[in-house]
């Protein structure tokens, strides 16, 4: 009988005289193999092998820095942004405040614009310190003006260029999943020019995908809707919310969601508001998703992996996965804006939370970053 041409060559093999293990694992290494009996602890972890710490950045020591930065780097073609990344020590190489999420803050002076382009990496911004008036990011088209604590979403590969119009300098907060991007080696960016996507009027897509919106006619032709979450309107949920109970871990916590498919505001990330009322003491967990918080008002307290960080308005800090935390608020209202990379452990079956056993974890000292 013929063999099937497809078919794997049976092995032949007699022996080698005086082989030993270690013989064996050298050869491997020569033919570029390697024996999981040896290395099967490296890859496959009984609990998930997170290599970098939590880490606070104080928003009293950076923004100095930034704004010396405005008076020494103009945001042109070639520099692109005049922002700062969150590095966490730990990820260096990434320059990243996880391990899939970076964040930045990004100053555009008063009468100032920055360049068209766009990439593969999804952003959000949020506006952390803003007069109002003409000052816009426009995504596809649209302008979407930023009024303080607004959020506006720049989804993967869509044209965008910012705008200051005003007489006053405005600081926002990025969050670009560029990390995880890097990881899939699938990192793309076109340089573009300003007005090469045709204009749309403002607020086209909130006609389109608000809560009432065109039936069988003008349907949104984007991939991903371009969006503007005012705060004003988040800011009236939570107070409104207020006298409810809440989640126990986060307080009153709202999710910014999709309007097409309420799931996630990005595929990869997804952006949350949440009022912790004067006098909460939130449980402790832990998860398989990493979050980044930024401090809109108010001080308080995360105990996280062991560690206090105690902190204030404008301060950005990051939970890695799978580490124990829980938040406080024992002065006063504090209100947190956070991304999580929690929608792609969901979309991949890996996402796990688990609550404390002890309901709160024990706390080993302050964190001196």
């Amino acid at each position: 009988m013929t063999a099937s041409p497809t078919a794997i060559p049976t092995a032949s093999f007699t022996g080698i005289p005086n082989d030993s293990l270690d013989q064996l694992h050298a050869d491997m290494a020569t033919a570029n193999m390697a024996p999981t009996w040896v290395h099967v602890s490296e890859f496959v972890s009984r609990q998930p092998a997170v290599h970098y710490r939590p880490w606070l950045w104080r928003w009293d020591d950076v923004i100095p820095l930034l704004m010396r930065a405005g008076d020494l780097i103009t945001p042109e073609r070639g520099a692109e942004r005049r922002s700062m990344e969150h590095v966490n020590p730990d990820l260096k190489h990434s320059f990243s405040a996880s391990h899939t999420i970076a964040t930045a803050f990004q100053l555009v002076r008063a009468g100032e614009t920055a360049p068209a382009h766009r990439h593969m990496a999804s952003a959000i911004r949020f506006a952390a310190k803003s007069k109002g008036g003409e000052i816009y990011t426009r995504v596809e088209g649209e302008r979407l003006m930023m009024q303080e604590n607004d959020l506006l979403l720049t989804p993967s590969w869509t044209w965008h260029e910012h705008a200051n119009e005003t007489g006053e300098d405005i600081v926002w907060l990025d969050a670009l999943d560029f990390p995880l991007v890097n990881l899939m080696q699938a990192s793309l960016f076109e340089p573009g020019e300003s007005g090469q996507v045709a204009a749309r009027p403002d607020d086209w897509t909130d006609l389109r995908l608000g809560p009432v919106r065109p039936e069988g006619w003008a349907d949104y032709p984007d991939h991903h809707p371009v969006m503007r979450y005012p705060w004003a309107e988040v800011r009236d949920r939570l107070e409104r919310l207020r006298g409810e109970a809440g989640c126990p871990v986060d307080g009153i916590i709202l999710a910014y969601v999709n309007p097409q498919t309420s799931g996630p505001t990005l595929p990869t990330m997804s952006c949350r508001a949440q009022l912790l009322a004067a006098g909460f003491q939130g449980t402790a967990r832990r998860a398989t998703a990493s979050t980044i918080y930024y401090v809109i008002e108010g001080q308080g307290e995360s105990v996280i992996a062991g560690t206090r960080f105690r902190w204030g308005p404008g301060d950005v800090f990051v939970t890695p996965n799978w580490a124990w935390c829980e938040h406080a608020a024992p002065g006063g209202d504090a209100t947190l804006f956070s991304i999580t990379d929690a929608p792609v452990m969901q979309m991949l079956g890996m996402h796990r939370q688990e609550a404390h056993p002890d309901i709160h974890q024990a706390i080993d000292g302050d964190f001196a970053g």
